[in-house]
């Protein structure tokens, strides 16, 4: 059996690497290290592990969860919330949980 290849492989040197974890560690959202380095989201999460960085929950502060709350109680779903905060939903419903506002 022989399988195809789509795509080519890109492969980090330690120097990217140690860049990517530098930039991860300020703050820098997974997906934007995946394009700034031309990988995939899954290596640089790959590359963050085995340098025991695990996953970085994004989340809200004060007044973004304040702001969520709000127009949660207004009707907005939380689709939109997130989308306009440019979170995932399941971080919008956590910031809604913890604030009593969702169970």
């Amino acid at each position: 059996m022989v399988w195809r290849i789509e795509g080519l492989q890109t492969f980090l040197t330690a120097a990217e690497v140690d860049r990517l974890v530098d930039d991860s560690l300020d703050g820098t959202a997974v997906n934007e290290l995946a394009d700034k380095c031309g990988v995939r989201r899954a290596t640089v999460s790959a590359h963050l592990t085995r340098r025991h960085l695990g996953r970085r929950r994004p989340w809200l502060g004060v007044d973004e969860a304040a702001d969520a709350v709000r127009l949660q109680l207004v009707g907005v779903s939380i689709r939109s919330l997130a989308r306009s905060m440019g979170l995932g939903r399941g971080d919008v419903r956590a910031a809604l949980i913890e604030a009593k506002v969702r169970s």
